[in-house]
């Protein structure tokens, strides 16, 4: 049961929500060397306002498809703008969520989610309401806008229920312990006693110690007005990745932009059902010496209610969870092209063939740019039908779109 509904209507017609694609803009920037400015921020917006061609409006010209930037935590910004006193950078969890507008059903998700926190042997420090600014967004996004919160969450340590293996004095440990909590509040909020309208408004756009997301029913011009922190010369990172939807046989809603939490995508995943069915084949088998007993927690990897990227980023996330680098999962998810390629160096064939045995490819026509917050890159499926260009500059800058 998924813990949030895209909006979409049932079957009827030629329409079938099952069979949802879209084929998008998305790109990246990023300093090679790590450092950190607003600089990347603004880039990056205008690597979105440049795809903007690749996104779509509905019958109101300002009424978009969806867009989003994923950043690294903006730690100095939020020092200054959370209203809570935080503790040291990379070892508290900050969220963006969003919230039913009803302020009964708001104050049960926000119960709920203090209670499954505390569970886990952590605390919510406080809650923040993002300024938005609406004037610019179509009548039919704002009807469908939920309220806009961001959570913060610190105590993260170890619980009883944790494997042996988990290590919360690193960066993982923690995104593990947040990965926990945020799958738990998923499942638990389906069987909240709340309106229909106020569950399907209810999603966790992110939930980390690492990266930060702001995205929304939106046009790619309407980002930066609508969320002012963009603007906000405090709102510093080292990269950044954006994304400009454009859906086919589909309906827009909020949780539906990206990107996700480690993703964006331009394509769309034509093995889709296969791989959902086989990743749901394998639950029964799974075993992680990582999350030990909170494995269970976290089942099922891929909840119903999700776009074809929506499901790839929960796998890619579980894997990256379980022990992988996030490189390595994603090989694993897109491979190249190796079985007839004779040039391929050995080691690299024997990776792809022994990783072929535990997982299916995901196959496109797909380019998929990631990041964890630590590192980003993009890379196409086998089939190679989504290029994406690339250039570096000479003063330490990346930047990838297609």
């Amino acid at each position: 049961m998924s813990s949030f509904t895209t909006g979409s209507p049932s079957p009827q017609g030629l329409f079938d929500p099952s069979r949802e694609h879209d084929a998008c803009g998305v790109g990246f920037v990023a300093h090679i060397k790590g450092e950190r400015s607003h600089t990347i921020v603004t880039n990056a917006l205008q690597v979105l306002r440049n795809l903007a061609h690749r996104g779509a409006c509905g019958c109101e010209v300002n009424t978009g498809d969806g867009a989003g930037i994923l950043l690294q935590m903006p730690d100095r910004f939020l020092r200054r703008a959370a209203g809570v006193v935080l503790p040291a950078a990379g070892s508290y969890g900050a969220g963006m969520v969003f919230l039913p507008k009803d302020e009964g059903d708001r104050a049960a998700v926000q119960s709920l989610i203090g209670q499954i926190v505390e569970s886990e042997g952590a605390t919510v420090l406080g809650w923040r309401t993002v300024p938005t600014n609406d004037s610019s967004v179509g009548a039919s996004a704002v009807a469908m806008a939920p309220a806009f919160a961001q959570v913060f969450i610190g105590g993260l340590r170890r619980s009883a229920s944790h494997g042996p293996k988990a290590d919360f004095s690193n960066p993982l440990g923690v995104e593990r312990t947040l990965y926990v909590i945020r799958k738990r509040i998923e499942l638990a909020a389906a069987r909240l006693d709340i309106s229909t309208a106020s569950r399907a408004l209810f999603y966790i756009v992110s939930l980390s110690s690492q990266t930060l997301l702001y995205k929304g029913m939106l046009t790619a011009i309407q980002l930066e007005e609508m969320f002012p922190d963009l603007s906000d010369p405090e709102l510093e990172s080292a990269l950044a990745l954006v994304h400009q939807r454009f859906s086919t046989n589909t309906f827009p809603s909020w949780p539906l932009a990206h990107p996700y939490r480690f993703v964006a995508h331009n394509g769309e995943i034509n093995t889709l059902r296969g791989n959902i069915s086989w990743m749901r084949a394998r639950e029964g088998l799974l075993a992680s010496s990582v999350l030990g007993d909170d494995l269970k927690k976290v089942l099922p990897v891929i909840h119903e209610g999700g776009s074809d990227t929506a499901s790839f980023d929960n796998v890619l996330e579980f894997l990256v969870m379980t022990g992988r680098s996030l490189p390595h999962a994603i090989l694993m998810m897109i491979p190249e092209p190796w079985s007839g390629d004779e040039e391929m160096s050995a080691e690299r064939r024997q990776f792809y063939e022994y990783h072929a045995s535990i997982m299916e490819a995901w196959d496109g026509p797909a380019s998929i740019a990631f990041t964890d917050g630590t590192v980003i890159g993009a890379v196409l499926d086998r089939n190679g039908l989504r290029p994406s260009r690339y250039y570096v500059t000479k003063d330490d800058m990346v930047v990838m779109a297609l």
